[in-house]
């Protein structure tokens, strides 16, 4: 049975009770060409376990466990010069106090502290008795700075070698960033900060050939700049071609994931079709401009996966974990940028197939983020991502596409005090999923642009900015998929297709096509009804083209036309497949 150790960030447990590995160990070899390694990812990308397997190849200690540890992997049959010999020195800096400046130090001293501590008992067979004594002595009384100065000092009389491992190193700051306390951050990587003098110690130790490989990673690159200041010693290897898919999924590894998975599960949906709803889900990320692979995120396929094994396809498609780290990063990017900047750049992106940024790779807190910085950050962060076309970014998958419209919910919710109607929205999709029926969508619609809507004047927005308004509303339900602009052959897009959720196939019996139109206020009557018949005209030629190139997997399919207009009036016109229900 496929074991599957979802969340798991130690490689010594993951291999030790037989879970599933996905092997990276290739890039091991081209890590060594960079003694100094800094790399950037989207949380939950499996940055941890990488360290976890860095530790387990390097570490001195785990020289007898290599072939256990590394069996059947790449680097067991093409090992390094490097391997099993260096002593590990190992950081984590994420959950750190950050309630004000002293609490933060002290906290961050006591890890440095708990870290030293560590290396010194892991190699006391290495360090005298006495030089952990002295360690105890003063473990109360010395700063951060001065305990890597010790471990330097003590490191070089036994001539050997630190392979320092950082994970997390920008958490604190990303804290204090996301609740606009910038000035702080600016204090403690100041020349006289603690953060800096520590790093500057790194700096002295890594000059002096003691620390002599550093692996240091995180989500963004916002502390780089102050990092750099104390430690200009470091390769940042985070949008490098050549390591684009050291972390994440390539499609040939999710295949060899599915192909683990018992053929039972497969069912109504082929492995084939499983993969591309897949690819669509989590699927599209590139770090590195001009290059063709795209990375599934690998946290969320590990949860698919687990998941699907197991009962089939996750009534949610996002770990509810994932999705609160996505709702903390909202809060980095308001509070680096403000709200008002977010909401515009949401808009842009939901407006948009494609973004132009200037990728800023080092930030700093003597002012707010501009326009481009915040897109710069959001490619970090994961919420966008390299496109085909150079010097252009996009939304990487559906996932994230949604988060944005989630995001775009808050504003409304917040911004414009809208309260969305829970029970009314259940009782529509309920309708439209178990009986085919779009009269509470009507109503919805209606309730929507002329009460929920009434004082905000949309009168001059587009027609893409309107209908997202409305698809925000949605992402409050699990029974379908929304999907935007769903391509078909010939180039041609279907607005808005309600896609039956998989997990739900019981309940939802029903697909549907909706043709979005926006009347302005500037149309003349002649254009309003040409946008009127385009919409139903392109509401059954979709529905031909979606019925007769997409599986339906047994739901039947649907297709309405929703015209809005400046004025609010609403009109939904039933097109294509509703003559089952005329007859019965």
């Amino acid at each position: 049975m496929l074991k599957i150790a979802y969340g798991e960030a130690s490689f010594d447990n993951l291999r030790g009770d037989g879970s599933v590995y996905v092997d990276k160990t290739h890039f091991i070899p081209l890590m060594e060409n960079h003694k100094k390694f800094f790399f950037i990812r989207p949380r939950r990308f499996g940055k941890s376990l990488w360290i976890s397997v860095l530790h387990a190849y390097y570490d001195t200690n785990k020289k007898e466990l290599f072939d256990t540890l590394f069996d059947d992997l790449y680097i067991q049959k093409n090992p390094t010069n490097y391997k099993n010999s260096y002593l590990i020195l190992r950081f984590d800096f994420s959950g750190l106090n950050t309630e004000n400046e002293t609490s933060l130090k002290n906290d961050f001293t006591f890890r440095v502290k708990k870290s030293c501590e560590d290396f010194l008992y892991a190699y006391k067979k290495i360090f005298q008795d006495e030089v952990i004594q002295k360690f105890e002595k003063y473990f109360d009384s010395i700063s951060a700075s001065n305990l890597i100065s010790f471990i330097v000092s003590e490191t070089k009389k036994v001539s050997q070698k630190v392979y320092v491992l950082i994970d997390e190193y920008d958490h604190y700051a990303n804290k204090l960033a996301s609740e606009g306390r910038e000035s702080f951050v600016k204090n403690i990587v100041s020349k006289t900060g603690f953060v800096r003098e520590f790093y500057e110690q790194m700096k002295i130790a890594s000059g002096e050939g003691i620390f002599e490989r550093f692996f240091i990673t995180g989500v963004s690159p916002i502390m780089l700049d102050e990092l750099a200041s104390g430690f200009n010693i470091l390769s940042d290897m985070t949008i490098d071609p050549g390591f684009n898919e050291m972390i994440g999924f390539t499609v040939n590894e999710v295949k060899w994931l599915l192909d683990k998975i018992s053929e039972e599960r497969y069912n109504p949906k082929t492995k084939k079709e499983v993969l591309q709803d897949m690819m669509y889900y989590y699927n599209g990320y590139c770090f590195s401009n001009g290059v063709k692979t795209r990375l599934f995120n690998s946290d969320m396929v590990l949860y698919f996966i687990e998941k699907f094994s197991r009962i089939g396809y996750p009534s949610d498609l996002l770990d509810e974990n994932v999705k609160t780290d996505y709702v903390k990063l909202r809060g980095l990017i308001v509070g680096a940028s403000g709200k008002s900047k977010l909401q515009s750049i949401i808009e842009e992106i939901n407006l948009n197939d494609t973004l132009i940024v200037n990728l800023t790779k080092r930030f700093n807190f003597t002012q707010r983020f501009g326009d481009n910085e915040l897109k710069s950050l959001l490619f970090y962060l994961g919420l966008l991502t390299f496109s085909n076309k150079s010097g252009k970014f996009k939304v990487p998958n559906q996932v994230i596409q949604t988060l944005y419209w989630e995001y775009l919910r808050k504003f409304l919710e917040e911004t414009l005090t809208i309260e969305f109607d829970m029970r009314l929205l259940s009782k529509a999709l309920y309708e439209m999923a178990e009986e085919g029926k779009v009269d509470s969508l009507k109503e919805l619609a209606v309730n929507f642009f002329q009460e929920k809507l009434s004082g905000y004047d949309f009168s001059g927005l587009t027609e893409k900015h309107v209908k997202f308004m409305f698809v925000s509303y949605f992402t409050l339900s699990k029974l379908y998929n929304i999907i935007s602009e769903r391509e078909l052959p010939g180039k041609k897009r279907i607005d808005l297709l309600f896609e039956a959720h998989p997990a739900f196939y019981e309940y939802v019996l029903y697909n549907f096509i909706v043709e979005f139109k926006y009347i302005r206020k500037k149309d003349t009557e002649e254009e309003a009804i040409q946008k009127r018949n385009d919409a139903v005209n392109q509401a059954r030629e979709y529905y031909e083209n979606y019925k007769r190139d997409f599986n339906q997997f047994g739901r039947e399919l649907r297709s309405l036309a929703l015209v809005v207009s400046h004025s609010r009036e609403v009109e939904l016109i039933e097109v294509c497949g509703f003559e089952s229900k005329d007859k019965s």
